[in-house]
């Protein structure tokens, strides 16, 4: 198929500017929702103020400050140990005489909690306190956030593969009923265990969400228009942010949170019945006259070559099923089958780590250096993601995502041990690590074509041919 005829049939269907701005809400509007989950952590896990729980004066009606006046006074907020006085004494006497018998005595050793008391007004109004994720379970706590970014790699590599084989659109449809299924009940679990489960299927999720929209978007349209909607696509997930901060603010308790922010998901209907499949997919799957439907009944498409027809037969063939490791490894493999795609993919995959790893430890030292550092990374980030979409071709291009985001959740995971470790030794060496590693990025860009006022190709086979057109042209050049 020539891709300067699908871009001639996409840039008629774009000029339809109604069309245009359906198409990037249904892509869009769906990262709000992913961004509020995302983030939700900052909020459901909390940091509260606790102290060791004394089931006897508690028993005895005390208030929480005179039990921490008496069980670890002059201890710190975040208390995790206790006085081993005989609480069973202290709970019939009056406060003021207990306050005083304690004063007099001489203290006793000091234990580790059994369950503590914690400062909230409402009763679990964390995941902290519901489950005690303190003291020695303190890495239960990050677990949680955690566990979101291990299911996005899951479903980066998992999701990114199965769009390109089977489809962006069912991708997007599965990752909403995942979405529809994991959102709410993580409100209502009362097992650790199963809130983790759930917040790992609501990372797999918007991972699928987020990439398969992201590619629908960016292959519905032409040059023309691709850069501006890539980045109002990227503002929505900031408005997720501020959804996230003003629910946070309307609600009560974590419960009552997971549930404001999973309840928008019932508007992924509409998108997953109105949302259109990728015709370039459509076309290197062989499937034209669904193609001609989403471009428009004017265009007929038809390869224009035969010598290309075996590029439009249907990817999954008879048995693959059986095989399903080896054909995740086989659709892998495609973005090292050449040395200008091992190139695009070993810088491509770079760009997105250091972008992560330097959003992550530009954040702790000075405000000011934070701030500028944010803003040009967020402009940075947001050209390299559209761009990696315009450097593959459509057979593997969401592979490629999948490929990309997976190595870019590496740079949050190394990003506090880098900020604690070297910080210690340095205060300024995290952020010249980042800025040496931005200008590495920097110059590894210099090695990748252009892709501006060039068309979108769809088969390996098409990079190839352009490749050697290039290389032909170059060569006149230089006679």
């Amino acid at each position: 198929m020539d891709p300067a005829a699908i871009e001639n049939a996409l840039e008629k269907k774009c000029k339809n500017h109604c069309w245009l701005v359906w198409i990037l809400f249904l892509t869009a509007s769906p990262t709000i929702v992913v961004g509020s989950h995302l983030v939700s952590y900052v909020f459901l896990g909390g940091n509260p103020s606790f102290f060791c729980n004394i089931p006897e004066l508690v028993e005895a009606n005390w208030t929480k400050e005179q039990i921490r006046e008496i069980s670890s006074p002059g201890l710190a907020k975040q208390s995790c140990v206790h006085y081993a006085w005989n609480y069973s004494i202290l709970k019939d006497l009056d406060f003021n005489d207990a306050l005083s018998y304690c004063n007099t005595s001489q203290k006793p050793d000091l234990v580790k909690c059994k369950n503590y008391i914690y400062d909230e007004e409402v009763v679990h109004q964390t995941i902290v306190s519901k489950w005690d994720l303190v003291c020695d379970d303190l890495p239960l706590r990050s677990t949680a956030q955690s566990s979101v970014a291990v299911g996005k790699v899951i479903g980066a590599v998992l999701l990114g593969m199965l769009s390109d084989r089977y489809g962006r659109k069912k991708v997007f449809i599965f990752s909403s009923i995942l979405f529809w299924v994991a959102g709410p009940s993580a409100a209502f679990v009362d097992s650790y265990i199963m809130f983790i489960a759930f917040r790992l299927m609501i990372g797999i999720a918007g991972s699928g969400l987020y990439e398969t929209a992201y590619t629908i978007l960016l292959e519905l349209t032409v040059k023309t228009y691709r850069a501006y909607l890539a980045n109002i696509f990227n503002l929505a997930f900031s408005c997720g942010l501020l959804q996230l901060s003003i629910l946070a603010y309307l609600t009560n308790d974590w419960r009552q949170l997971q549930l404001a922010i999973s309840i928008p998901m019932v508007l992924l209907v509409i998108h997953c019945w109105f949302l259109p499949e990728s015709p370039r997919w459509l076309i290197t799957s062989g499937k034209l006259e669904k193609a001609s439907k989403i471009i428009g009944s004017a265009w007929r498409l038809v390869p224009i070559d035969p010598d290309h027809t075996p590029q439009l037969v249907l990817k999954h063939q008879p048995g693959s099923s059986g095989k399903s490791l080896l054909f995740f490894l086989k659709d892998y493999l495609k973005l090292f089958s050449t040395f200008e795609l091992t190139k695009r993919t070993l810088i491509c995959n770079y760009l997105w780590f250091m972008g992560n790893l330097y959003y992550f430890v530009i954040s702790w030292p000075i405000i000011c250096v934070s701030l500028v550092g944010r803003l040009v990374l967020a402009s940075a980030y947001g050209i390299i993601m559209f761009y990696t979409i315009e450097l593959y071709p459509t057979e593997n291009r969401n592979t490629a995502m999948g490929s990309c985001i997976t190595t870019s959740q590496f740079g949050p995971m190394l990003a506090p041990y880098i900020v604690d470790i070297l910080g210690k030794i340095v205060w300024w060496l995290p952020t010249a690590l980042s800025g040496s590693l931005a200008l590495l990025g920097a110059f590894l860009l210099t090695f990748l074509p252009e892709t501006r006022n060039t068309p979108m190709l769809d088969t390996i086979c098409e990079m190839k041919d352009l490749e050697r057109e290039d290389l032909r042209n170059d060569v006149r050049r230089s006679s």
